[in-house]
């Protein structure tokens, strides 16, 4: 849990950095690591979500968290999805719980099984949501090589503030 102390890009890097984390290459990888030392599974799967609409959700259930991921995002853009919902399962965000009438989860054919409490955001401009960002963008950042899509986390970091 962060406490919300994850307000620039500074803290955010010190953060990942504390976590000791093997090289990666995706968010798959990374994903897998934070289960492994957290204990808990952290699955990704890709459904049909309603647009407009997020573009990524949590679920928190009983023995898993499962992040959905709009299937029609590919690339960069996909995997910075499933990093920004990483960065909310690590953050203990609580957002909003399920709504059943929620258009986001009429995918999944209602709320799964396991106990699950559903955790999305509609107000996109929260403190959560720029500590959500900036730490995708510090875990985007510790797996790129190419110099040239660096340029995304310093446009996120010029965005939210903080070096």
């Amino acid at each position: 849990m962060t406490d919300g102390r994850l307000s620039t890009m500074r803290d955010c890097r010190r953060y990942v950095r504390s976590l000791r984390l093997d090289p990666y290459s995706s968010a798959h990888e990374l994903c897998d690591q934070i289960s492994s030392a957290r204990g808990r599974p952290i699955r990704v799967v890709e459904a049909r979500l309603p647009v407009p609409g997020p573009m990524g959700v949590w679920v928190c259930r009983t023995d898993d968290d499962v992040v959905i991921v709009q299937d029609l995002a590919v690339g960069a853009h996909r995997d910075h999805i499933v990093l920004h919902e990483l960065a909310h399962i690590l953050c203990e965000h609580e957002g909003e719980r399920y709504r059943h009438d929620e258009p986001a989860l009429s995918a999944l054919g209602g709320l799964p099984e396991g106990g699950a409490v559903v955790r999305f955001r509609s107000v996109h401009d929260s403190a959560a949501e720029r500590e959500a960002e900036l730490l995708a963008a510090a875990f985007a950042e510790f797996a790129i090589d190419d110099r040239a899509e660096a340029k995304v986390s310093w446009d996120v970091q010029r965005y939210f503030g903080g070096a």
